[in-house]
């Protein structure tokens, strides 16, 4: 089973988008206590209704340091800096993040970074969705706090018309 390590964002996003059900499908989930704690602030049913499959990992005394550094060097929030710092360690096939500099740190330590938006393409791909099931799982994404550009949205709608052959 594919190893994730998730930062907040996915997994805010994608439960707004009542979508959060996908991220089981893609892997075994872990996540820092930190992103617990954040999502718990964002949703204070989230400690109630947290799905048992995602994982909440305690960091080490120095990977601690390690993600406070990263924190005060003002690029990261604390619960992605904690989320790079646990992918550090578990080595996962797949991080995480809808944060743009958080993406950019990962690539650069050699993670195969990947979002919301890409869950849900993924999740077409490998035929957990059929098109118009994709379709509004795209529409519904949209509508919730992550940003898509415009742009963005019509390339995933196009990839999904490529993926399902309705040029």
């Amino acid at each position: 089973m594919r190893v994730i390590v998730c930062d907040t964002g996915p997994i805010l996003h994608l439960q707004e988008a009542e979508l959060l059900k996908l991220l089981k499908k893609a892997g075994k989930i872990y996540i820092p206590q930190m992103v617990d704690m954040e999502m718990s602030e964002l949703h204070p049913q989230w400690k109630k209704h947290k799905p048992e499959w995602i994982n909440t990992k305690a960091l080490m005394p120095d990977e601690i340091k390690s993600a406070e550094s990263l924190f005060l060097s003002g690029i990261l929030d604390f619960g992605e800096a904690e989320a790079i710092i646990l992918a550090k360690r578990l080595k996962p096939e797949w991080f995480l993040t809808d944060d743009a500099e958080a993406r950019t740190l990962a690539n650069s330590l050699g993670m195969e970074v990947h979002g919301s938006l890409g869950i849900v393409l993924w999740s077409a791909a490998v035929g957990n969705m059929n098109y118009k099931e994709s379709k509004d799982a795209l529409e519904r994404l949209s509508k919730t706090s992550l940003w898509i550009s415009e742009n963005i949205l019509s390339e995933a709608e196009r990839a999904l018309k490529n993926m399902f052959e309705m040029n």
